[in-house]
């Protein structure tokens, strides 16, 4: 009798056994479940794109030379992007030092195309432009990269390339595998996108042969003024990726000043309706790792890996201090930055970084992008040329031209519920401050528009 209850028992067992294991295998989660439920999971968007650096660095200008006459080429239609990327076949063998009769100046003329940047770029992204032979470069830093046709009398290279570093007064030069032929085919065929230019210094430096040389426009210029249709991002898609864990969030109202949202180590704040994101980290201690990238760099690393990019945004200006360090990017249209907006505040055109140690702890940006393309209802934008800029500023301005530090074209926006017009306009820098200038006040000249409204 014993014998027939093991027998049973051990029976039970094995049959047991092999049914856990065939429903082990196959067993299949109910996925569709919690998809159709949706009350804690949220798919991540693909906002945006990820870029090289080269991608997001563009010139400020370029300048085409010949002798004395100089054009400024408008970066419309992908100039600047095709021009970039032809640099990267340029072969360079060795840099050496050149001295001061051909630091920027206005006496100092020659053939070529000279590109000139915002702020300085480091000799690492610059490998990244061109095609070097050297793995150390001897300079640090170029502010302005200039390519020369040598005399038909020299021997050697027909073009040279020059890497100007204004801010430590140095310049260093190599021979280069480009022929005068390729040169001017960087530029060939666009003369309708060229402005005549000259030279001129609003801060001269006193008995430096390093002078801060600016390009003002010497006849009218007629720009497009853009209209785009904007969409809205995901502010559920950012907390999906700057949040470790969405589900502990909390909430908290501030008022006017936006919705804030916490995990207890970081914060997302929502400004001007859901307009501006701005993600911080405050309880950071910093720690300064050897070998550690540059501002720029991972910068640009925190964008491509938190929803990438949106629209057309270019590094403008990067400071690195011994623990904070900081990176800004800028939006252009049709090839233009975008100096000022009817919102008055530069986060609706601008993207920040700030970095302390090695960590990340606050990103700024706009929360809607332009779509791919404009109306084609648009208008094109008389822009006075400097001469007539001069003299509404002597006879309208409550500063003078002495107080000038710099002068250029840019797009101020104006953003209308889901609409952005971006017309282009003349701006100048006083006090370290873009401002524009207004000629509606001037009954002698005005900015005049053609085309439909």
């Amino acid at each position: 009798m014993l014998e027939n209850i093991k027998s049973a028992v051990l029976t039970i067992l094995v049959l047991s056994s092999v049914t856990l294991t065939w429903l082990l295998w196959t067993y299949q989660p109910e996925y569709g479940v919690r998809e159709e439920s949706g009350e804690n999971y949220v798919e991540i968007e693909d906002l945006g794109e990820t870029r090289d650096i080269h991608e997001i660095i563009q010139p400020k200008e370029i300048l085409i030379h010949e002798g004395e006459e100089i054009a400024y080429l408008h970066p419309m239609e992908g100039q600047y992007r095709t021009i970039i990327n032809e640099l990267k076949e340029i072969d360079i063998d060795y840099l050496y030092r050149r001295g001061p009769s051909h630091a920027p100046s206005l006496e100092h003329f020659y053939n070529g195309l000279e590109l000139v940047f915002d702020d300085p770029l480091e000799s690492e992204w610059l490998k990244d432009l061109f095609n070097f032979e050297e793995d150390h470069l001897p300079l640090e830093q170029a502010d302005r990269i200039v390519l020369v046709e040598n005399p038909p009398s020299s021997s050697g290279t027909e073009v040279m390339v020059q890497f100007v570093d204004s801010e430590e007064e140095v310049i260093y030069e190599s021979e280069t595998s480009f022929s005068v032929s390729q040169l001017q085919a960087l530029y060939e065929g666009t003369e309708e996108h060229q402005t005549p230019v000259e030279k001129r210094v609003f801060q001269e430096r006193p008995d430096s042969d390093f002078q801060p040389v600016k390009y003002t426009p010497t006849e009218s210029t007629t720009l497009r003024k853009y209209t785009y249709e904007t969409t809205d991002l995901s502010t559920q898609s950012f907390f999906q990726i700057l949040f470790p864990d969405p589900e502990f969030i909390q909430n908290y109202s501030q008022g006017n000043q936006g919705q804030t949202y916490t995990d207890g180590n970081r914060m997302i704040n929502l400004q001007e309706n859901g307009a501006i994101l701005n993600y911080v980290r405050p309880n950071v201690r910093a720690t300064i790792p050897a070998g550690m990238d540059t501002i720029l760099q991972d910068s640009l690393d925190f964008i491509n890996t938190h929803s990438g990019w949106t629209d057309d945004f270019y590094a403008e200006d990067w400071r690195e201090m011994e623990v904070d360090d900081q990176a800004s990017f800028r939006l252009h249209v049709g090839g233009f930055p975008v100096y000022g907006s009817n919102m008055n505040r530069e986060q609706y055109y601008m993207m920040d970084i700030r970095r302390t140690g090695n960590t990340i702890t606050e990103y700024t940006r706009p929360m809607y992008q332009l779509n791919d393309h404009p109306f084609e209802t648009t208008s094109d934008v008389n822009l006075p040329s400097f001469e007539e800029v001069e003299r509404h500023i002597e006879e309208n301005e409550v500063f003078s031209m002495r107080a000038v530090e710099d002068i250029r074209i840019a797009h101020y926006m104006t953003r209308q519920r889901s609409f952005a017009i971006f017309e282009p306009a003349w701006f100048l820098k006083v006090e370290g401050r873009w401002i524009q200038l207004d000629f509606s006040s001037n009954s002698g000249q005005e900015v005049t528009y053609n085309g439909l409204e």
